[in-house]
C-alpha cells in the first residue's frame, strides 16, 4: 500500500524541530565556552596577569603596578636577601623611563604549590629581553581567576658613590642621606640599598657643582635580584680651581703671616740651628704648588706637589756678627680635601717627609 505523499517528511521534519533547538543550543555553549577561552587567555590567565604588568611599567604606571598584588615584597622577603631597609625612593613614575615594547608571553609552566612560571620577552630600549615571572592563585569573589606575584618583581640595586652624597637616577635627584637608613648620620661609602622595577634600564649619574661621572646603566629584569654598583666621581675644573685658590690662600694668610721659623701646619720651614734668628722673620710664597685631586675613599685628596717659599730674616751668628739670610725655600705637600655641602672645601696641609736642613750661612765667606 503506498504512503500518502509527504508521510516520510513528517518525521524528519519533527526530527529536525527537535534537534535545531539542540544545535543552537550546542553552538550557544560552544561559543560561550570559546569566548571564555579567549577571554581568559587575553584577560584572566596567568600569562595575562604578567603581561599587564609589564605593560603598566612600559606606561611609566608605576601605582599600578605597585597596585598589582605580590608586587610589593614583604619585610621577611627582603630580609631573606638581606635588604629589609631597602628603600622605595625610585617605586615612582620618573624613573620609568625605559622604552619597553613587543611585550608578549611565550611560555607558561606549571610548577609545584600551585605556581605558575610565565616567561615574557620584550624589548628594553632596542634590547631583547626575557623575563620569568612566578604567578600564584588567589581567591576569587567570582568565576574570574584572581592571580598574584608568588615572588616579587622587583630588584635592589646597591648603590655606592665615592665624593658625592648626591646622585641622579634616570634624572630623578637623590641625595643618600634622606634615603640611608641612618640619616645625617649615615657613612659616606656605606652602600644604601634601592628597590627598582623589574624590567628597566637605570641610568646612575653624578652631576653638581664640585663632582661629576658619567652615567652608569644598570639593567634589571630578575625577581629580587640585588645589582651592585660602585661609582667614583671626578672633581669639576670648579672644585679644583677652588682647591687650587684656597692652597694658595691658606699658604698666604695661614703660613706665611707666621713670623716664626717653623709655621705650624704648613709644609716649609728653615732651620737656623748654626745661629740665633732674630725676630724680623719674613714669609713669602715664591711658587704656588700646582694642586691635582685623586680620589681618597670618599673624598679627595691633593697628590704630592712642590712649591718654594722664600724667607727674609737676621741672623746672629755664634761666632760673631750678623747676616742677612734670603732665601728660596723649597717644600713638598699633600693635602686632604673635604667637600661641604654649601660647595665649600675644608683643607688639611702635611708636609710631605722632612724639610731639609738649611745650610750654615755663618761659615761662608762675609
Amino acid at each position: 500500500m503506498r504512503m500518502p505523499h509527504g508521510s516520510a517528511a513528517a518525521p524528519r521534519g519533527r526530527a529536525w524541530r527537535i534537534l535545531a533547538p539542540l544545535l543552537v543550543f550546542a553552538a550557544i555553549v560552544a561559543a560561550v565556552i570559546g569566548g571564555f577561552l579567549l577571554l581568559y587567555k587575553q584577560f584572566w590567565s596567568p600569562s595575562a596577569f604578567a603581561e599587564r604588568y609589564v605593560e603598566k611599567i612600559a606606561a611609566a604606571d608605576a601605582a599600578g603596578a605597585l597596585a598589582l598584588p605580590g608586587v610589593t615584597p614583604q619585610y621577611d622577603a627582603l630580609e631573606a636577601i638581606g635588604r629589609g631597609t631597602a628603600s622605595e625612593a625610585l617605586l615612582r613614575s620618573a624613573t620609568l623611563t625605559s622604552e619597553i615594547t613587543n611585550i608578549r608571553a611565550v611560555r607558561e609552566t606549571e610548577v609545584d604549590d600551585d605556581i605558575t612560571e610565565v616567561a615574557v620577552q620584550y624589548e628594553l630600549d632596542g634590547v631583547a629581553r626575557e623575563t620569568v615571572f612566578r604567578i600564584e592563585p588567589l581567591e576569587s569573589d567570582g568565576l574570574v581567576p584572581a592571580w598574584g606575584f608568588e615572588t616579587s618583581p622587583l630588584s635592589v640595586i646597591d648603590l655606592t658613590v665615592r665624593g658625592s652624597w648626591r646622585f641622579s637616577v634616570n634624572g630623578f635627584e637623590i641625595d643618600k642621606r634622606q634615603i640611608s637608613p641612618a640619616g645625617l648620620e649615615a657613612e659616606p661609602l656605606e652602600p644604601v640599598s634601592l628597590l627598582t622595577f623589574s624590567p628597566g634600564d637605570y641610568d646612575v649619574a653624578v652631576d653638581t657643582a664640585a663632582t661629576v661621572a658619567d652615567p652608569q646603566t644598570v639593567t634589571s629584569t630578575g625577581l629580587l635580584d640585588v645589582m651592585p654598583l660602585d661609582i667614583q666621581t671626578e672633581p669639576t675644573s670648579a672644585l679644583t680651581d677652588v682647591v687650587q685658590s684656597s692652597v694658595d690662600d691658606y699658604l698666604d694668610e695661614t703660613c706665611t703671616t707666621q713670623n716664626v721659623l717653623q709655621p705650624a701646619d704648613c709644609p716649609f720651614g728653615f732651620d737656623t740651628s748654626w745661629g740665633i734668628a732674630q725676630p724680623d722673620i719674613e714669609w713669602s710664597v715664591a711658587e704656588y704648588p700646582r694642586t691635582a685631586l685623586v680620589p681618597d675613599g670618599d673624598s679627595w685628596k691633593v697628590s704630592a706637589t712642590s712649591g718654594t717659599a722664600h724667607i727674609n730674616l737676621t741672623v746672629q751668628c755664634y761666632a760673631g756678627g750678623f747676616i742677612t739670610v734670603d732665601e728660596d725655600v723649597f717644600f713638598t705637600m699633600v693635602a686632604d680635601v673635604q667637600v661641604q655641602d654649601d660647595g665649600g672645601v675644608h683643607i688639611t696641609i702635611d708636609r710631605q717627609g722632612e724639610a731639609p736642613p738649611s745650610p750654615n750661612l755663618c761659615a761662608w765667606p762675609q
